[in-house]
């Protein structure tokens, strides 16, 4: 089926189908294609996605995949219901190779500042203080609903107890956001770049180096570290224990970090996100996907403390090593007993 799609629309035969990370994937003689759905892109976000990939690529970005067009000049083609899809061609993956996760993103985001259009659709920088706003406002109004009615489930409850507290958190985050813009100002390596909507631990790795335009935004380098370490504090606790804040380190080796960008990395963690996206993502899942929502919950109300630690060591590293309180300091976070 899908084999006779790709046949059809593009002329080439695909002998296997298989997976890289979540994507459907095949190999020619030369070449390593990606199969990824775009439905949830307007066409002027994917066409904006489209240059940024060829920027990179123009820049020799061993690792970016590029857009393939269909023979009828088109960047999407459908399959499966109406669903549209794009294909995407890179080199084939690369195993075992050392790198430095830090200092690979310093110099993605470097060539990304490059990028010579203006970018709208596919934008973020400038826009989290508006878009945390809207976040907050609809949970707050989904929360006030919720008290009016006795708690059907025990993630109802749990969600009605501790929304009053990420609340706060959230609120912070905003204010901290805005002192941040107010107070300080951006240097020339605070200029917008090629980001990741959620840049992770596996987002790239020894086995999975390829940069896929599907997982990018325009936004401020902030966005990525703060995504990172907070991925990296929620699901390999371990390695932060090991390793501290060594991946900043390796990142400012190729890009020292201003006082803003330290603060607006900071203003990101302060923003409770894992708890608003398994929150939202409870309620909007299949009843066979609730359990693992409700497993993320638990373990977010668990280490609530453990987070404001998180957060202090964090502030005070940062302030460390430049010897200046570039990131001032959330003065409640962690007064409470560390779970």
């Amino acid at each position: 089926m899908l084999k006779g799609v790709i046949k059809e629309k593009f002329g080439i035969q695909v002998r296997q189908l298989s997976v890289y990370q979540t994507y459907e994937c095949f190999q020619t003689p030369n070449s390593f294609f990606l199969i990824i759905p775009v439905s949830q892109f307007s066409e002027a976000e994917l066409t904006e996605l489209y240059y940024m990939s060829q920027y990179l690529q123009e820049q020799s970005d061993p690792y970016v995949s590029v857009f393939i067009f269909t023979k009828d000049g088109e960047l999407t083609f459908e399959h499966e219901g109406g669903k549209s899809y794009a294909l995407l061609k890179a080199v084939p993956p690369v195993t075992n190779r050392s790198f430095s996760v830090g200092a690979e993103l310093a110099e993605f985001h470097r060539k990304g500042r490059g990028f010579p259009y203006e970018v709208k659709d596919a934008g973020r920088i400038g826009q989290w203080k508006d878009l945390w706003g809207k976040r907050i406002d609809q949970l707050e109004a989904f929360w006030q609903q919720k008290i009016q009615m006795p708690p059907h489930e025990p993630f109802d409850k749990k969600m009605i107890e501790s929304f009053p507290y990420y609340l706060g958190l959230s609120e912070n985050a905003v204010q901290y956001l805005v002192d941040t813009e107010l107070d300080d100002k951006p240097q020339v390596t605070d200029s917008g770049t090629i980001c990741h909507q959620r840049m992770e631990r596996n987002t790239w790795s020894p086995e999975s180096l390829i940069r896929i335009p599907a997982d990018w935004v325009f936004d401020h380098a902030a966005r990525d570290l703060a995504e990172y370490m907070r991925h990296t504090f929620l699901y390999h606790r371990e390695d932060l224990l090991n390793q501290g804040f060594h991946f900043l380190q390796e990142y400012e080796q190729i890009t020292p970090l201003s006082s803003f960008s330290k603060r607006l990395m900071y203003s990101r963690l302060l923003f409770p996100l894992h708890y608003f996206e398994t929150v939202e993502g409870y309620y909007i899942s299949s009843e066979t996907e609730k359990h693992y929502y409700e497993e993320n919950l638990d373990s977010i109300l668990a280490d609530s403390g453990r987070y404001e630690q998180f957060l202090n060591i964090g502030e005070e590293l940062m302030n460390m090593r430049s010897g200046e309180v570039f990131v001032p300091s959330v003065t409640w976070l962690g007064k409470g007993t560390v779970k």
